[in-house]
C-alpha cells in the first residue's frame, strides 16, 4: 500500500483527498467513500400571525375606548364622528373579532386591545401554510422547505448498513415549537409575523442525501481522523460523531472501507518515515 493509486480511494473523491493534503502538509488522506443516509420529510402545517398598522378609524375607536371619560357607546362615536353607525358598527366589530375591544353598552378595551394599541397596530386573524420539514439527523438539525426534496435513490451504499444513526433529536412531531423557530423562515417577529404552531399533517417519508467520508492519518497528532463532507462542505457534527464511534470500537474501517487495521498501521508508519 505503498503507492497514492492503492489506497481505497474512490475516483469522485481523488481530488477532493488531493486538495485535503495540498491544505494541510500533516494530513495524508488514507481511504474515502461515497454513502447515504436516509432523511425524514414530513408535511407540516404552520400556524402564522401578523400584524398591520392601525388605520385612522380604528386608532380613534381604540382611543377613545381608552381615553374618553365614561367611553362612548358606538353610536356616541359615530355622532362626534360624524359618521354613519353602520360603518363605525362594522369596524368596532372587527377589532371585536380580533379581541381588541369588548362591546357591552360602551366600548371597552382589552389587555390585547392596549398593548398593540401601544405598538399602533391591530392583529389580523391567524392563518395557516403548509411546507415540508426535513429532518437530517447527521447535521441534527431540521430544516424547512416550500417544496419536497426530490426522492433519488444513490446508487451508493447505506450508511445505516455499518452504524446506527440517532434519530430522536430531530424528530419534528416531539419537539417543542421554539426549537423549531429558529430554522423557520417565516417567523420574522421584527416584522410582525409570528409562527405560533407547527404540526405534522401527513406520515414522515424517506428521502436520500450522499456524503462523502474521508479517512485522514494526521502525522501531528499521529492519529486518525474523520472527515464527513456534503459536497466542498465539511460537516463537523458528524465528522466527530464518527472519530467518537472510531475511538471507541464501534465502526469498523475493514467493512467501510475494505481497509485492515494491518494495512492502517503500515501506511502510517511509511508516512511517519518519509516525515
Amino acid at each position: 500500500m505503498t503507492p497514492a493509486t492503492s489506497k481505497p480511494i474512490e475516483a469522485p473523491l481523488q481530488k477532493i483527498a488531493e486538495a485535503i493534503t495540498a491544505k494541510n502538509s500533516d494530513f495524508t488522506v488514507l481511504a474515502a467513500r461515497q454513502f447515504r443516509y436516509s432523511l425524514r420529510q414530513s408535511r407540516v402545517e404552520l400556524t402564522i400571525e401578523e400584524t398591520r398598522p392601525f388605520n385612522v378609524l380604528e386608532e380613534f375607536i381604540i382611543r377613545a375606548a381608552i381615553e374618553f371619560t365614561p367611553s362612548p357607546t358606538v353610536t356616541e362615536l359615530a355622532g362626534i364622528l360624524g359618521l354613519d353607525p353602520v360603518f363605525v358598527k362594522s369596524t368596532t366589530a372587527n377589532l371585536q373579532k380580533l379581541n381588541t375591544l369588548e362591546i357591552k353598552s360602551k366600548l371597552t378595551i382589552t389587555e390585547t386591545g392596549r398593548n398593540y394599541y401601544s405598538q399602533s397596530s391591530v392583529p389580523q386573524p391567524p392563518y395557516t401554510s403548509q411546507i415540508y420539514a426535513v429532518a437530517d439527523p447527521l447535521n441534527n438539525k431540521i430544516t424547512f422547505h416550500p417544496e419536497p426534496l426530490n426522492n433519488v435513490l444513490h446508487n451508493v451504499p447505506d450508511l445505516e448498513e455499518f452504524v446506527t444513526i440517532d434519530r430522536t433529536s430531530v424528530d419534528v412531531a416531539t419537539l417543542p415549537l421554539d426549537k423549531l423557530l429558529p430554522s423557520l423562515t417565516t417567523h420574522l417577529p421584527e416584522a410582525e409575523k409570528i409562527v405560533t404552531a407547527c404540526r405534522e399533517v401527513a406520515t414522515a417519508e424517506v428521502t436520500w442525501k450522499t456524503i462523502s467520508i474521508f479517512v485522514i492519518f494526521d502525522v501531528l497528532e499521529v492519529g486518525l481522523k474523520f472527515q464527513v463532507r456534503s459536497g466542498k462542505q465539511i460537516l463537523e457534527a458528524a465528522s466527530n460523531w464518527l472519530e467518537t464511534l472510531h475511538g471507541e470500537d464501534k465502526i469498523s474501517l475493514s467493512s467501510l472501507f475494505t481497509l485492515s487495521n494491518e494495512a492502517i498501521a503500515q501506511e502510517c508508519a511509511e508516512i511517519l518515515a518519509r516525515k
